[in-house]
């Protein structure tokens, strides 16, 4: 169904649009149809699994039933090993397939069918409604029939899985969390990130820069701290080139004490600023900080610091501050969830009955 609506966007959900390109919706491309699955799964997880303790029950009773249920494990301490994280298992199975057994009466009579067939209605009208805000007019052909087989699959699915004897957990991952190969599946094939539609941090290629960028922003008085258009001021005033004033005051300032000429404290920014500016001198000049012979030159005791000579042939030269650490291999960086096109469930502590598809 996703398929089949992807050329009828609008707009998309505000969730998804930190991680959806600008004009996706006009499109209508492979990226709409992981919109749609990611729209749609998380609806179904959010307002059907997670939500209702039994279709079969009154509309009231399952949700303050599911309620109950979540709150078992939710006010529960954090499990410190996989044994008390088993006990806090079956004791939220317990308690479940309890309350199913005080209830059996219940889900045995016609009401129970009643019930179920009109919170399957009620599903459906509320799913419909929450996909045509975001669709054009008119409302796809499709979308009715879709949306009915994908409720009367999910109320079914929640009409089993309290039955279970097992802890099951059936959840979606959102964007921006860490990926985990062991629930989710990278999928590929999707077009790249490149100008997201809100909420997308805009980063320079050097990270100093963003730094600076934000003091300067939360540091309105950065004038007074010493940073003026991204140069720094001295304990003086700053005359620019062929000023009035500048040679007579650089002539009389020559004969004053050394004290006289100390600058004032910097601000943060021109702080972070100075740093940034001196180690990247460094790494270019090839000089080492202070303290710290810079590299061919002889120590006291007559040794070479630093690494041996390149051997013959080489023609890789490794920067201060490149590569490994202490003889370690720098480690991978952890990617993040861009969007999920399905949810994942689990047996609790046992296994993995499907993977999440996620896009990174």
């Amino acid at each position: 169904m996703a398929f089949e609506i992807r050329q009828s966007w609008k707009t998309i959900p505000p969730w998804l649009q930190p991680v959806t390109n600008h004009g996706a919706e006009a499109k209508g491309g492979r990226e709409m149809t992981v919109v749609g699955r990611a729209c749609i799964s998380r609806w179904v997880v959010d307002e059907i699994l997670e939500r209702f303790f039994h279709p079969g029950l009154d509309l009231g009773l399952s949700v303050h039933l599911k309620t109950i249920e979540q709150g078992i494990r939710r006010n529960h301490y954090d499990p410190q090993s996989i044994e008390e994280d088993d006990a806090l298992s079956s004791k939220v199975c317990n308690w479940r397939l309890t309350t199913l057994d005080a209830l059996v009466q219940d889900l045995q009579s016609a009401n129970a069918v009643e019930y179920k067939a009109r919170l399957t209605q009620h599903l459906i009208d509320k799913l419909v409604a929450s996909l045509q805000m975001h669709l054009n007019e008119p409302t796809p052909p499709g979308l009715l029939g879709g949306v009915s087989m994908i409720v009367e699959i999910a109320v079914g699915l929640a009409s089993n899985l309290p039955l279970e004897s097992r802890d099951v957990r059936v959840w979606y991952p959102l964007p921006g969390v860490l990926f985990d190969g062991k629930f989710m599946k990278a999928e590929g094939q999707l077009p790249p990130l490149v100008q997201p539609m809100a909420g997308g941090e805009v980063t320079t290629s050097e990270g100093s820069d963003k730094v600076l960028m934000d003091v300067d922003q939360h540091n309105p008085g950065g004038e007074e701290n010493g940073v003026k258009d991204g140069t720094l001021k001295s304990s003086g005033s700053v005359h620019g080139p062929g000023a009035p004033g500048s040679q007579g005051e650089a002539s009389n300032n020559s004969n004053k004490p050394a004290e006289q000429h100390k600058p004032k404290p910097l601000g943060v920014a021109s702080r972070i600023r100075q740093r940034v500016q001196g180690t990247s001198t460094r790494v270019h000049n090839n000089t080492a900080p202070a303290g710290i012979p810079p590299v061919g030159q002889p120590t006291s005791t007559g040794q070479q610091p630093g690494p041996p000579p390149l051997q013959k042939g080489s023609s890789i030269v490794s920067l201060p501050g490149e590569g490994t650490q202490g003889g370690q291999p720098p480690k991978e960086e952890q990617k993040v969830v861009r969007i999920a096109g399905f949810m994942a469930v689990e047996v609790r502590g046992r296994s993995i009955l499907v993977k999440a598809p996620v896009w990174c």
